[in-house]
């Protein structure tokens, strides 16, 4: 690894549980000398990645890191910064793989990808896309969210199929606990019959849920093992996805997508 890479790899040293380290926290963390730190640290506080605390002499995160987040999320399309992530799952699952943001209760497509051979494809109409609580991509963005939006959620009419009746609260707070335990959320011919799905939460800069994933596919093709198998290939990719779109996955959720035999591992 180049010095440079060295160098600004300490950066990932940086979260919401330790948002201020010191040279020996950053020493103890990375286990090299403590001249060889301390060079990489003040090299970076020249260039606006870190700044210094002038009492505690602890470093934080610098305001150079904010204007470069902010020029590309200003300069690099959505679409272009989850394509590549986005057609390599596709090709993996070998089924239609769709990325929505949510504006209010609205799914707003971002960009889809179909990479696959098989002759029976799920249909997807980008301008159609349907409402919260007939989506596995709506549940998943209710069940990592506040608990605050699921009763604006079953206030507005625009959450539900039209001419159906008012969610249960109670069956749509089973589903959801059950959802964050498992850490993605399914359908199986709910909204479409013979059409079954799996999604995950898409994480911002604050961890916050603004987004979602799923993979859409022909129920025929497979029952419990199907649905097994592509929400594992989901949560292995949750942390690229939000990544690619300037995101960080909370903790907590990270350890629910990652197998314990991986966690053990690292």
């Amino acid at each position: 690894m180049s010095t440079i890479a060295k160098a600004l790899g300490l950066l990932d040293l940086f979260c919401d549980a330790q948002p201020r380290l010191g040279l020996s926290d950053v020493q103890r963390l990375v286990g090299r000398d403590k001249a060889t730190v301390h060079r990489h640290l003040v090299a970076l506080e020249q260039a606006g990645f870190l700044e210094q605390d002038a009492g505690t002499r602890a470093y934080r995160l610098g305001p150079a890191l904010t204007r470069l987040a902010g020029m590309r999320a200003r300069t690099v399309p959505e679409v272009e910064m989850v394509r590549s992530v986005i057609g390599g799952l596709s090709r993996e699952a070998g089924e239609l793989v769709h990325i929505s943001r949510l504006q209010g209760f609205d799914l707003v497509h971002v960009h889809h990808a179909e990479e696959h051979d098989h002759p029976v494809r799920v249909s997807f109409d980008a301008f159609g896309l349907p409402p919260l609580f007939a989506t596995a991509s709506g549940k998943a963005y209710l069940a990592f969210s506040p608990g605050g939006l699921l009763d604006l959620a079953l206030a507005d009419p625009r959450t539900s199929l039209p001419g159906t009746s008012v969610p249960d609260r109670r069956e749509i707070e089973t589903e959801l606990k059950q959802i964050a335990r498992l850490g993605y959320a399914r359908n199986r011919d709910t909204l479409r019959l013979g059409v079954s799905s799996v999604a995950i939460p898409v994480f911002d800069g604050a961890s916050r849920a603004f987004a979602t994933c799923s993979i859409a596919y022909p129920t025929g093709r497979g029952g419990k093992g199907t649905e097994a198998r592509l929400a594992r290939l989901l949560m292995q990719r949750g942390q690229d996805i939000t990544e690619a779109m300037g995101g960080v996955v909370p903790p907590q959720i990270l350890d629910l997508w990652t197998p314990s035999r991986e966690r053990a591992a690292s």
